[in-house]
């Protein structure tokens, strides 16, 4: 039997969503509340340990067959310079028997499988609601919704990402959200295929691309801003448009052509943050970006968040008290995923600083092996 038998989950991400799913299989009735009335977002890698947390929640399955694989020979992270010309086959990345095969998948649809799932699981999930105000006792927690509604529950978890309101209560004179000093820009571009699939480095940023089953083309770019800026639809092409204009790389003119004022762009600034431990406060935890976002380069955000949720529940199943849960969370967490937001804001400074690829390179394939040991 689990320690807790309800839970509200605030955040209907990537990282609330896979905690309903993990606890309702261990026996926890659930709630989400989430702002956003429907998922939106570009394509997300998950690789490493990642797909066998998927295969524990019980939807790699159904992601696999809308998804693009990476195989260990893909040529999705291999480096070229702005001529086209191959640096490298991309930081190296463990293998052990039995691994289950990395994936791409736009980030709506892996929403919307895992909400799905939940929903199947019994988990309700509002949408357009979240937590407003709580109250919590030697039996739980009172929380009022931003609907008027009123509940009590056994655990909350806040999944609610990088401005979470849920630390900002729970941790006031805790830390901020750092800038990177980069910006990523995504473009998903519904298009035949591109040759040439794999990562580009040039003189303005750089510039990755491949492909989903959906007839689209996923095209992630990192370019240095010093100063973090929010920047309009029209600068956000504007920028792209001068990133891919820095490269003669056959692929990188063939997407350049392809681009247009009204193309599907997203340019959001790089920033991370990682809370010291502990990331709970009484009956309320925090997991995922709402705990310890980083930057983009090691492509494991959204990874570590989905580890999160199935160790949360496995610590919840196992340990006699919601303390020795929490405590137990936090032992196997905390390293792990300090080792994927350090490495990734290592790497960032090292593409300031113009430094030579090989050693991004070696950065993510060192901290890739830590992250090939069991979660």
């Amino acid at each position: 039997m689990p320690c807790v038998s309800t839970a509200l989950i605030i955040g209907g991400g990537i990282a609330g969503l896979s905690a309903a799913v993990a606890l309702a299989r261990v026996g926890v009735r659930c709630e989400v509340v989430e702002l956003a009335d429907s998922p939106a977002g570009a394509s997300i890698g998950l690789s490493g340990r990642v797909p066998e947390a998927l295969d524990e929640l019980g939807v790699y399955d159904a992601l696999y067959a809308v998804s693009t694989r990476f195989d260990a020979d893909t040529t999705a992270v291999s480096q070229r310079d702005s001529t086209g010309r191959i640096l490298s086959a991309g930081p190296q990345r463990p293998q052990w028997p039995g691994a289950k095969t990395a994936i791409g998948v736009h980030r709506p649809v892996l929403l919307q499988i895992l909400e799905d799932t939940a929903q199947e699981l019994g988990v309700k999930v509002f949408k357009g609601v979240t937590a407003d105000t709580s109250e919590e006792d030697d039996d739980g927690v009172a929380v009022t919704m931003t609907d008027g509604r009123q509940a009590r529950y056994d655990l909350v978890v806040g999944a609610d990402g990088i401005g979470s309101r849920t630390r900002a209560q729970l941790f006031p004179d805790g830390p901020k959200p750092t800038y990177a000093g980069q910006f990523s820009l995504r473009w998903m571009l519904p298009s035949a295929p591109v040759d040439g699939e794999g990562w580009y480095r040039g003189p303005v940023g750089r510039v990755g691309f491949y492909h989903l089953p959906q007839d689209l083309v996923y095209i992630p770019a990192v370019v240095d801003v010093p100063e973090r800026a929010r920047m309009s639809d029209q600068e956000v092409y504007s920028l792209f448009a001068r990133l891919l204009d820095s490269y003669t790389a056959p692929a990188m003119v063939e997407l350049r052509s392809r681009l247009t004022p009204d193309a599907d762009l997203i340019g959001r600034p790089f920033e991370w943050i990682l809370l010291p431990a502990p990331w709970h406060r009484g009956r309320t935890l925090l997991i995922g970006d709402a705990a310890h976002a980083t930057t983009a380069h090691m492509g494991m955000g959204g990874g570590m968040a989905i580890e999160d949720a199935v160790v949360l529940a496995q610590c919840i199943a196992a340990a006699p008290t919601l303390a020795a849960a929490f405590d137990a969370f936090m032992t196997r967490r905390f390293a792990r995923v300090s080792t994927v937001v350090e490495t990734s804001v290592a790497m960032s400074r090292l593409e300031l600083d113009d430094a030579p690829p090989a050693e991004n390179m070696a950065l993510a394939s060192a901290a890739f092996k830590i992250l090939g040991q069991p979660y």
